[in-house]
């Protein structure tokens, strides 16, 4: 069967891609490997940016109740930290609740789905393109890869990217006694864990660590945390104090910030599979959602014929470039100065001497409501 865009990725991006593209009355395919509802590791903070977008797409999230964030606070393993109020602030929801709130609504809006399937390659033709898959082949007019960090589907822009440095993240659920108007970040050795408040009164805890490290306790998660998270008093503190919901963390592993790009072989990338910011910014919810709504208005000049092909993929690649290729960078230094302790802690006695310090390096992360 043939579709006008194909979406390989049913995460927030693709989903979020797909309810815009068929409220425009454009007919999707969404391919997805896993299925709804189901947990991620994520931070599950939002920015405020994305927040008039998300209710537009879904606007069944107006009968949730969830935490909005004003005030940010950093720590790391010395004896200052640093608070102080945010310009625009986000909200908080799990990506369980978030996920099937979106699948839900894209299969009102009429968007198909092919779930636990595995798109294993894209060939692009002269006029169309094809997607294999274990399930049979698609054909479609555009596709759209939205696969989040790691993908199975291979671009020439995967090979020759320099590896770099491979971190892993944890994510837990807990119950927690907390200022629900804080997103905290805790910098430990190697690695940052953020803290915020999701649905239901719950908190997430999501930390991500040189992968370095916990080999170097023999993989053990208990003895990771024991001895280096633990080396943060404040993270320790909340640890010692959190009911956990979980049994065990969820972890994904080879996380890494490879520089990417958005358009490889006339295929349109978006999300964490365009370019993936450094989590320590908060950041990379809304830049997903940010390149939905732009690639969504795009394609629908190309399919009403307003623009060409080659425009189409100028435009997109020229917003990408211009609204998200600094952030990147700046996240990888924030990323770097996080995992020093020496550097952190000198960080934080910046900030509080010259606090316009800490407002313009958020701002270099984060982007304007949309």
């Amino acid at each position: 069967m043939r579709y006008q865009v194909c979406i390989v990725g049913g995460g927030l991006a693709g989903l979020a891609l797909a309810i815009d593209l068929q409220k425009r009355g454009i007919q999707v395919l969404v391919i997805e490997k896993g299925n709804y509802p189901r947990h991620k590791v994520c931070g599950e903070y939002i920015s405020m940016e994305s927040f008039n977008y998300l209710h537009e797409i879904c606007p069944n999230l107006i009968d949730w109740r969830l935490p909005h964030m004003s005030q940010f606070k950093l720590t790391s393993t010395g004896i200052l930290e640093f608070k102080t109020t945010l310009d625009l602030g986000g909200f908080g929801i799990s990506r369980h609740l978030l996920e099937e709130l979106l699948f839900n609504e894209a299969k009102k809006q009429g968007v198909q789905f092919m779930l636990l399937t595995k798109a294993l390659a894209v060939i692009v033709n002269d006029h169309d393109y094809q997607v294999n898959t274990a399930s049979g082949n698609f054909l479609a007019d555009i596709v759209c890869i939205a696969t989040g960090r790691k993908s199975n589907v291979k671009s020439k822009a995967d090979k020759g990217l320099q590896q770099g440095t491979n971190y892993i993240g944890f994510k837990y659920h807990v119950k927690l006694k907390r200022d629900t108007n804080f997103i905290e970040i805790h910098n430990f050795p190697g690695g940052y864990c953020g803290v915020s408040g999701i649905e239901d009164d719950k908190t997430c805890i999501c930390y991500i660590v040189n992968a370095q490290k916990l080999k170097r306790v023999n993989n053990s998660i208990t003895e990771l945390e024991k001895t280096v998270l633990n080396q943060n008093k404040h993270l320790k503190k909340i640890f010692n104090a959190a009911q956990f919901l979980f049994k065990e963390p969820l972890s994904i592993s080879g996380i890494n910030f490879n520089i990417k790009r958005p358009v490889e072989d006339d295929t349109f990338y978006l999300g964490d599979a365009a370019g993936c910011i450094a989590p320590v910014t908060g950041n990379g919810m809304s830049m997903a959602l940010r390149s939905a709504s732009v690639l969504a208005k795009q394609l629908d000049s190309y399919f009403h014929k307003n623009i060409s092909k080659a425009e189409l993929i100028e435009n997109y690649a020229a917003f990408w470039d211009h609204e998200f290729a600094t952030r990147v960078k700046h996240s990888r230094y924030f990323q770097k100065l996080s995992e020093y302790p020496v550097f952190s802690n000198v960080s934080i006695g910046l900030f509080k001497t010259f606090p316009g310090l800490a407002a313009r390096a958020i701002g270099q992360t984060h982007g304007q409501p949309f």
